[in-house]
């Protein structure tokens, strides 16, 4: 089988690449005559780059990158709206990614300079493709990969009808000064009452590529494509933001910067028409706040080349690639054409941090909420000692009872500060200290008391509240965040009470930082006050308190830590014929779930000795899979952060 690619862009090249790897016969057309030399600078998603990395099997070559791990939205005058972490976006030039691939490629056909025309038809099905230069290449699948003005696209389903344009974009590079280690954040300004913003991402460690977005009404028609225009322009439309942004402006050479008008067209109701298929933008365009573009041809290529392995026919290859991407794709229309009514109306709209100007995964529907026959309120407290001890039974009571309960996370503290604990015995921070490194002896479960010896905590409010503002965001990342808490201070001896401890652990478990400082004056203190009155009426005395309830109503509590086995008679009791969920035994599959574990966290729940759980630790370990770091009383092990990404 012969495939003629039309556009040798990113998408094209990819398309190629794949189809050779499955023995193709394969001619790519490009209408440029050489490779591009200028081009602005994109992010890209890891799904995308994963693409990449299956094609890599025996190069030299390395595409250069700049991982991008924070973003932060800010207004001119510097207040923070959104700050979040990413975990798997990349910032590269198309440039990089052109020279890459074509350094990837064993391709003896590629042919430049060949601009398409049109088609030739032979009963209805497209025999060869012309161009303008006079050249006909015959083949028996036509792929469109000629981007947004795609004239295969316009030939095969007449002339396309594009959004009206309401945004244009300033796109420049420049050299980056000093940014005091800011060299891996995406970073956006935007106006609260108009339509403009700027943003500046890194594409290096000292070069970095900006956007200006604003609203075409915003222009007067000045910023006519020059560098002296378009300098002018970028100017005074920033005349009230920060002095970095304009500084940002102050090294970039605006000989290379140009103006972008953004717009996107309806899905289309099919990708092909017989033998003729389309990808990347020329199959489906999504405004630029998504930054959806590159990741998403390159996952076409993907499922194109998949679908053609594993279909009989073409027509039933193509169907399915549609039904594959359709869902994803009008997900990243719909968010993109969302996020430019917030951008273009900011007063009507407010963006609360949840809506990320990027393409996000809100396709992929949560699972639906399974009533489940038992309920727990269960009250901790991220200081507290013995909830801390409780954490290895928790743990193996949602892993194998897991599809009979329902656990209700509530907060609490004894007092406002750690000197009105409950421990009677203690009454100074050694004493603390002490009461830790015994409970971690006697109980064999790693802490660390030192905290209270080089930082003492003198009140757990602040990490209560930030914890009862995660869960406004996202009940399961807030459970992620107080476990973080916890790890901070019992093993890491870190002062939790400090909000630059917090917001670390809020990124770390993808709680949005900025919205939760917001709300933990507000929502977050009405909720923690919540909570402390539900503990009044429920005779709350000590931590962790576990009161159990069926069809609504308490038969059961727990008072401090007891037994695993406690923990199931009263579920048996309620439920005999509970069946408890078999653990996977495989370390690297528990490591998934819960990518920080103490030794005896990780014994308790394979129910093995902790020799024997060192054995499979240290081979994980040898392995690569997992990192380890020590504390004076034992050792914690995690997930190793590494970048998935090879090339």
């Amino acid at each position: 089988m012969k495939a003629v690619i039309i556009g040798g862009g990113i998408a094209g090249l990819t398309m190629g690449l794949k189809l050779q790897a499955e023995n193709w016969e394969v001619v790519i057309c490009e209408k440029s005559s050489s490779l591009p030399k200028s081009g602005h600078a994109f992010l890209i998603h890891y799904d995308g780059l994963s693409v990449l990395s299956e094609l890599f099997i025996d190069t030299k070559s390395r595409l250069l990158k700049q991982h991008v791990n924070l973003f932060i939205l800010r207004r001119p005058d510097n207040q923070e709206k959104i700050k979040i972490k990413l975990n798997d976006w990349y910032c590269l030039k198309r440039t990089e990614m052109i020279s890459f691939l074509h350094s990837l490629s064993t391709l003896e056909i590629f042919i430049q300079g060949r601009s398409f025309s049109n088609f030739l038809y032979q009963n209805n099905k497209v025999v060869a493709a012309v161009f303008e230069n006079g050249d006909i290449e015959y083949g028996d699948v036509f792929i469109g990969a000629d981007g947004s003005n795609s004239k295969v696209r316009d030939s095969i389903f007449g002339e396309t009808n594009f959004s009206p344009v309401e945004v244009n974009e300033i796109v420049g590079t420049s050299k980056i000064m000093n940014r005091n280690g800011e060299h891996r954040i995406f970073q956006k300004i935007q106006s609260d009452d108009k339509g403009l913003a700027f943003g500046y991402n890194p594409t290096s460690s000292d070069e970095e590529v900006w956007f200006l977005q604003y609203d075409v009404n915003l222009s007067d028609g000045s910023e006519e494509n020059n560098p002296e225009s378009l300098k002018a322009f970028c100017l005074e439309m920033m005349k009230d933001f920060p002095i970095d942004a304009k500084t940002i402006l102050d090294s970039t050479d605006f000989k290379s910067a140009y103006i972008w008008k953004t717009r996107d067209f309806d899905l289309l109701p099919s990708f092909h028409k017989e033998n003729v298929v389309l990808i990347g933008d020329a199959a489906h365009l999504t405004l630029p706040f998504t930054s959806a573009g590159t990741t998403n041809a390159l996952l076409d290529a993907k499922c194109l080349s998949e679908s053609l392995r594993e279909f009989k026919t073409i027509e039933e290859a193509f169907t399915n690639y549609y039904q594959t991407r359709v869902l994803e794709v009008q997900s990243h229309i719909d968010q993109g054409r969302l996020l430019k009514k917030i951008f273009l109306n900011p007063k009507e709209n407010n963006e609360r941090g949840f809506l990320l100007p990027l393409m996000s995964d809100s396709n992929k529907q949560k699972s639906a909420i399974i009533e489940k026959p038992l309920k727990i309120i269960y009250y901790t407290d991220p200081q507290c000692s013995a909830s801390w001890l409780f954490q290895p039974i928790l743990r193996k009571l949602k892993l194998e009872y897991g599809d009979y309960l329902t656990i209700d996370y509530h907060i609490g503290v004894g007092g406002p500060s750690w000197e009105q604990s409950n421990i009677g015995s203690i009454k100074t921070p050694l004493d603390a200290a002490k009461h830790w490194a015994e409970l971690s002896a006697s109980q064999n479960m790693i802490l660390d008391g030192d905290v209270w010896l080089e930082g003492p905590l003198y009140s757990s409010y602040l990490p209560l509240i930030a914890f009862k503002a995660a869960q406004l965001q996202d009940s399961d990342k807030a459970i992620t965040f107080l476990r973080r808490l916890k790890e901070l201070v019992f093993l890491e001896k870190k002062n939790i009470t400090r909000w630059g401890i917090i917001e670390n652990a809020a990124l770390s478990s993808g709680i949005d930082a900025a919205v939760l400082k917001e709300d933990c004056t507000g929502k977050g203190s009405q909720l923690l006050e919540a909570d402390l009155e539900l503990a009044k009426d429920l005779k709350i005395t000590m931590f962790p308190t576990l009161i159990f309830l069926k069809d609504g109503i308490a038969f059961n509590r727990i008072n401090g830590v007891q037994t695993y086995e406690n923990f199931e008679e009263i579920i048996l009791e309620v439920i005999p014929n509970a069946v408890k969920n078999t653990i996977n035994c495989s370390a690297e599959a528990l490591f998934s779930l819960y990518p920080n574990m103490t030794e005896s966290e990780f014994s308790f729940i394979l129910n093995i000795s902790i020799a024997e759980s060192r054995i499979l630790l240290n081979d994980l370990y040898d392995k690569g899979k997992i990192d380890n770091y020590r504390i004076k009383n034992g050792t914690v092990w995690k997930v190793k952060l590494s970048s998935k990404i090879s090339i």
